[in-house]
């Protein structure tokens, strides 16, 4: 398979990123970060040639891998109604990737790493499913109040696990972030409905913010971001104010040279 050209001329901006992720990493900071690009302006080139230079960098002390780095593709992966899950289901199917290029018969401790960052997200994974979080839990509060008062979502908070299930996520999130910085790219939102879409910005925002040495990039366009959001939420929605609980900071990506 031949290498994708460079045409737009997007070096400085992907080297810009380099640096950025490299500054938390350093700092072993965690951050929510987006690019903000209009559809077509080659968003997902940018962040794959982002993720092949971040996987150069390697550790002086032990000439392993820096970084863990994911690639969530929101819409490959929304089949799965919880985009909880589908975002364990994207870093699985990384470190399976990454797994399949040890041979079977060498242990190292790189692989042994990885087998452990495996371990870990599929015990997550198992919280998930036990505490039923691939319903729809939206609807199913919505059902709920409409039937009873405000107090039973308490009930219901209990029933399904699901803040136990996200704090057991948080909690091995960070515990995968001890060694290494996790870098987590989250592509294609724009290509989801709108209430997925933002289902998945909740979602990073509740899974990872204020994480240690976790840093999330988000490409989207915001335009579009805006409109879902005054689809769902209304006009008068204050789309800038609710961006900023997820993203830090923005960058944006014009149409190249």
């Amino acid at each position: 398979m031949s290498e994708k050209l460079d045409v737009l001329n997007r070096k400085d901006f992907i080297d810009k990123l380099i640096q950025l992720v490299k500054g938390f990493a350093d700092k072993k900071q965690g951050c929510c970060f987006g690019i903000d690009g209009a559809w077509g302006s080659g968003k997902t080139f940018v962040l794959e040639k982002f993720e092949e230079k971040l996987k150069e960098f390697q550790l002086e002390e032990t000439a392993g891998d820096k970084y863990y780095v994911f690639h969530y593709d929101c819409w490959k992966y929304d089949y799965y109604e919880e985009p909880t899950i589908a975002i364990i289901a994207a870093m699985l199917d990384e470190i399976d990737r990454e797994l399949s290029l040890f041979s079977k018969d060498v242990e190292n401790a790189g692989k042994v790493a990885v087998e452990t960052v495996r371990t870990t997200l599929k015990k997550i994974a198992s919280e998930l499913c036990k505490n039923k979080i691939g319903i729809d839990l939206v609807e199913v509060a919505s059902e709920i109040l409409d039937k009873t008062d405000k107090e039973k979502v308490k009930d219901f908070d209990s029933l399904y696990g699901f803040k136990k299930a996200l704090e057991e996520m948080r909690k091995g999130m960070q515990e995968i972030a001890k060694d290494k910085t996790v870098v987590i790219v989250v592509d294609e939102l724009d290509r989801c409905l709108p209430s997925y879409a933002i289902k998945v910005l909740e979602r990073i925002h509740h899974v990872f913010n204020e994480l240690e040495n976790v840093v999330v990039i988000i490409a989207m366009e915001k335009k579009q971001m805006s409109n879902s959001l005054h689809q769902i939420y209304g006009d008068e929605m204050d789309v800038d104010r609710y961006l900023k609980k997820i993203i830090s900071l923005s960058f944006k990506l014009d149409n190249g040279s």
